[in-house]
């Protein structure tokens, strides 16, 4: 079974170590070059039209290949054939991933529910998965649902949309309803941070902010004591961030 972890021993790369004018987001090579920085990874988990589990981020194909197209009506041999910002990559599948992901390093895997994905189904096939995984982590998902029907004993989180957008009510909700079906952390938008460390204060319960793009944010949200999932500063950066 995946492997628990304290989730603010580790900095983690939004989507890899990608760069905007070199490795794309959620490629290999960008969990590559952050696994060689000592980086837990963030990343996005979603269902081919034959139920393989893919990384990818979006519901549509255009941003990231240039080609129309939904992840899940496609084969996974065919999403494999789309090339990522046009380079070597195709789009790549779970096990693609876990075939060379560090086991000492965390991964925090993100669900996508959206389309027609059935929530509770590909949460049991990618917690099935992770069953069988010796390494460190993650799971979570904005949906409730897929997070509830994670297999008993995964690490589970729970993504809460920006309180900017839905309300201070809505999160509030939320969280309490999240933390009252046992999950592990809460993950919420770096602006809701000191939302977030107000209700898990008393639990001791650890949540993670995403997405931390500035060196001022990162200064700003140490006090309030958050894992951080980060991009487009360096490692050194967020490592330091880890220190007391």
């Amino acid at each position: 079974m995946a492997r628990r972890f304290a989730l603010k021993d580790f900095a983690y790369a939004h989507r890899g170590l990608w760069t905007t004018d070199g490795l794309p987001e959620n490629s290999l090579g960008s969990f590559r070059a952050a696994a060689a920085a000592g980086l837990g990874i963030e990343f996005d988990l979603r269902p081919s039209g034959d139920g393989e589990i893919m990384v990818f981020h979006d519901l549509f194909l255009e941003r990231m290949t240039g080609a129309p197209g939904e992840v899940e009506t496609l084969p996974a041999s065919a999403l494999q054939t789309r090339r990522l910002n046009g380079g070597p990559e195709g789009l790549a599948s779970f096990e693609d991933l876990l075939s060379f992901w560090p086991q000492d390093l965390p991964m925090l895997a993100e669900m996508k529910i959206d389309g027609s994905t059935d929530a509770a189904a590909f949460a049991a096939k990618t917690g099935a998965r992770l069953l069988d995984w010796p390494g460190l982590a993650a799971v979570m998902s904005f949906s409730d649902i897929a997070v509830r029907a994670l297999p008993e004993g995964l690490m589970r989180g729970q993504l809460i949309a920006p309180s900017a957008q839905f309300g201070a009510a809505y999160f509030d909700t939320f969280a309490a309803r999240a933390i009252e079906d046992g999950i592990d952390y809460l993950a919420v938008h770096y602006t809701d941070a000191a939302r977030a460390a107000a209700v898990t204060e008393s639990r001791d319960m650890p949540f993670v902010v995403w997405t931390v793009r500035t060196q001022a944010d990162l200064a700003a949200l140490k006090p309030l004591g958050p894992a951080i999932i980060f991009e487009h500063f360096s490692p050194a950066l967020a490592l330091g961030a880890l220190a007391p």
